[in-house]
Parts: C-alpha cells; sequence; structure tokens
C-alpha cells in the first residue's frame, strides 16, 4: 500500500511541473547524442548540464511532496528576486544504492539560467558530459513501472556487454501527469 501511495504522490508531484512530449519542442531539455541503437535501450551521450537538486529525507509521499515543494519555492523566490530560471525537463527521480543509500528529486536547469543558492537544502548539481543508457516507455508513470524497466535495461546491458554502475538509477518524467500521452525514461550511467 505503501509503494502504491508512493508512486501517486510521485505522478502529481512530477506533474505539476509544466512540459512537453520527449521531444521537449518548447522546454529545452539537456542534449545529447545518440551514439548507438539496440531493440531494448538506447546508448546516449550527454553534454554537460546543470540541475537544483534537493534530498529526499526517506522514500515515502511525505519525502517527495516536501522535496516538490522545496524546488518549486526555491525556483519562486529566485524568480521573485529577478534571477532567471528558465523551465526546462525532465525532472528526475535518482536513487543511489549502497552505503550512502539515497534518493533525490532534481530539475533540469536550461543553458541561461542564474539561480543563486540561498536555500541550504537545494544544491546545484553540475553533471559532467557522460553516456547514459536509457530505456524509454510509455503509460502512466509509475514506480513498479519504472523498476519493471529498470531491470530489463540492466539485463540488456549485461546481455549487449556494456559495463555500467548498477548502484545509480535515474528516473525521468516529461510531461504533466494529465496528459495524454505519456514518455518515460530509466537512466543507467555507464561505468
Amino acid at each position: 500500500m505503501e509503494k502504491l501511495l508512493f508512486t501517486l504522490v510521485t505522478l502529481v508531484v512530477v506533474s505539476s511541473c509544466s512540459g512537453q512530449t520527449s521531444s521537449c519542442s518548447n522546454n529545452p531539455c539537456p542534449k545529447y547524442q545518440v551514439i548507438d541503437t539496440h531493440k531494448d535501450f538506447e546508448e546516449r551521450h550527454y553534454v554537460d548540464t546543470d540541475w537544483i537538486t534537493t534530498k529526499l529525507s526517506s522514500k515515502d509521499s511525505n519525502s517527495l511532496i516536501a522535496a516538490a515543494k522545496t524546488l518549486r519555492a526555491f525556483c519562486a523566490k529566485q524568480k521573485e528576486a529577478g534571477h532567471k530560471i528558465i523551465d526546462g525537463w525532465p525532472a528526475l527521480m535518482t536513487t543511489a544504492e549502497g552505503n550512502d543509500h539515497s534518493t533525490s528529486l532534481s530539475w533540469f536547469l536550461a543553458p541561461g539560467s542564474k539561480p543563486e543558492l540561498t536555500d541550504t537544502s537545494v544544491t546545484m548539481e553540475h553533471k559532467a558530459a557522460t553516456t547514459i543508457y536509457v530505456r524509454s516507455y510509455s503509460g502512466i508513470p509509475s514506480l513498479i513501472t519504472a523498476e519493471k524497466n529498470r531491470n530489463n535495461l540492466c539485463e540488456a546491458l549485461v546481455k549487449a556487454g556494456k559495463k555500467f554502475n548498477p548502484s545509480i538509477s535515474t528516473g525521468a518524467h516529461y510531461e504533466s501527469y494529465f496528459s495524454f500521452t505519456h514518455h518515460n525514461e530509466v537512466w543507467v550511467y555507464s561505468a
């Protein structure tokens, strides 16, 4: 029951961002080049990107709601203070397993955004250019479908002989929960 509630809250929180389809035709997205296309995944090379990120205190609905409110309030304060924040997609939910287990919520900062960090619960995260293995899927996003697609992606990567970091995975969401179509992705980082 808690997983179902967490999934529903995730959908509502992520849908509070306004956005486009996976092509992000009207909103900026991180730029990438497709290196190779396989039956079950794409291998992409992403350029350097910047994100605003806040950690979830736990993997439950209350923590996710709090994280989204933190990012939303941060963006609103930045805009009110005259700092340029350009809305972009996707919203990422990243889980890192292992000794430093953590879950975070990140929003893409489009080039030209100039936030000033004033809230200690929000960090600016610079992601260096890297290769990411991506499995895309449609349908209403949920934790269950994300986990299933992550497992399928990892199996496909092993079969293809790709080296990857199994302890970090990311769910990328591009449009509102209330959209008629949904493009979702699971990202696993190359090793």
